[in-house]
């Protein structure tokens, strides 16, 4: 995928002023240098999920724009393999569509079976190269007990951490306390 051409009101470029150091020229095959993020931060606290109303009650504040500070990621998050939940055991990964439009990346899915739903829908606000924060909802039904109902809406940090092929949520635990592994993979 081609790089994202700047558009009107985006950032505009680092300045070189004298005192900053020229940005680091990258190798043959290696990623472009990392933009550090305020490590004290939450991603909650860095991204606030402002509330606005809308109808059945409030909806997030629609992101404007997705902040990419990683181009791989980009690419692996628009090229995924799809999404699982630890409690649908038997169920085949679900399929997660992700699209950018406007310079808002949107990502929905499901994976479904007997053993129950676990659907996603929302947009991301941030990508970095181990990480992406997502706005929207994740819903769980009937996992891993019949007649569960876990439906969570807000900022979520989904993380890839050593050398796995997903990122996992990292919010895990939620709705009666028990422990969703949320993964998505690339």
């Amino acid at each position: 995928m081609p790089p994202r051409q700047a558009t009107p009101g985006a950032l505009p470029p680092r300045s070189t002023a004298p005192a900053e150091l020229p940005p680091r020229q990258a190798t043959p095959g290696e990623l472009p240098p990392r933009q550090a993020a305020p490590a004290a931060q939450s991603p909650a606290a860095q991204v606030p999920a402002a509330q606005a109303p809308a109808q059945g009650g409030s909806a997030l504040v629609p992101v404007q724009r997705t902040e990419i500070n990683d181009q791989a990621a980009y690419e692996r998050l628009l090229n995924n393999s799809g999404m699982t939940l630890q409690w649908l055991w038997s169920a085949k990964r679900g399929a997660l569509r992700a699209t950018d439009e406007n310079d808002v990346v949107r990502i929905e899915g499901t994976q479904a079976n007997f053993e129950g739903t676990l659907k996603v829908k929302g947009e991301i606000v941030s990508i970095a190269s181990d990480r992406f924060v997502f706005r929207g909802t994740i819903l769980i039904l009937d996992a891993p007990d019949k007649g569960r109902k876990c439906d969570r809406t807000g900022d979520f940090e989904f993380k890839a951490t050593g050398k796995r092929k997903y990122w996992r949520l990292q919010q895990m635990e939620s709705c009666g306390r028990l422990t969703d592994y949320v993964d998505i993979y690339y």
